[in-house]
């Protein structure tokens, strides 16, 4: 199986390189050398149905929503240490020629400001580098683990489409019924209510703690197979018809689809 001949590199930019750069950003350098990549290519920043990026803490959503992007069609993070930016290019190659996104823009980069860290350590402590999280989230406190994204995301859902708290919590009704004759669940017979979940405490409101993802131990793993229908036929598979990884925030109007 080959890509050749599947995908081709059209635009590139790329920035100086310093050891420090002071008054510098990550994602300011990123953003200079996306628009010189769009440029090169004679694209416009709307014709970008794709992002990936380092992933980690420098996720697809967040920098499409710096540099202007709606990547609705695919947004992955790529994070295999050095190698990254050759298997972000592999990964936009296959999901062009799947079909998935006309136009994927792979974009990594990192600051070295001494005044605002970015992995600088200043007398022995590690200094925190600017970000929607320094700006948005730590002057008001922050809820445990992703629940205060999440509760933006809520709360703004209700805000635009009017969404009532009740059709939010049957989202968790139901997916506690779907796990309640899985004998290798940790929630095995015992079912919850609409009300159950609507009269459990608040972490981030509107989201209510049986509305939060419940740590639990274990593992799973799927193969995927190119022979579609000889697996199924066989193995009693299951076909992917569309699988469609994006993101979800101010930067896209999409989710992850799986069908």
């Amino acid at each position: 199986m080959s890509l050749r001949g599947k995908a081709a590199i059209v635009g590139i930019g790329e920035t100086a390189h310093r050891r420090v750069w002071p008054g510098r950003t990550e994602r300011g350098l990123c953003a200079e050398a996306a628009a010189m990549a769009i440029a090169d290519a004679g694209l416009h920043k709307d014709d970008i149905d794709g992002i990936i990026t380092f992933g980690g803490l420098t996720y697809p959503g967040p920098m499409a929503e710096y540099i202007g992007l709606k990547p609705n069609h695919f947004a992955a993070g790529a994070s295999m240490m050095g190698c990254s930016a050759g298997v972000s290019l592999t990964i936009a190659s296959s999901a062009i020629n799947a079909g998935m996104a006309k136009h994927i823009l792979c974009v990594f980069g990192g600051g070295r400001d001494p005044a605002a860290g970015a992995g600088i350590h200043l007398g022995g402590r590690p200094v925190v580098p600017p970000s929607t999280a320094s700006e948005f989230e730590v002057p008001y406190g922050k809820a445990v683990a992703a629940n205060t994204g999440y509760g933006w995301l809520y709360s703004r859902h209700m805000h635009v489409y009017g969404t009532k708290p009740e059709q939010i919590a049957l989202i968790s009704v139901r997916q506690r019924f779907n796990t309640l004759n899985n004998p290798r669940s940790a929630f095995q017979n015992q079912p919850i209510t609409l009300e159950d979940v609507l009269n459990s405490r608040y972490i981030n409101e509107p989201l209510h703690i049986l509305e939060c993802v419940m740590p639990v131990a274990g593992a799973a793993s799927r193969r995927t197979h190119h022979e579609v229908k000889k697996s199924i036929k066989a193995r009693h598979g299951i076909g992917v018809t569309l699988a469609c990884p994006t993101h979800v925030g101010p930067g896209a109007d999409g989710a992850g689809r799986l069908s």
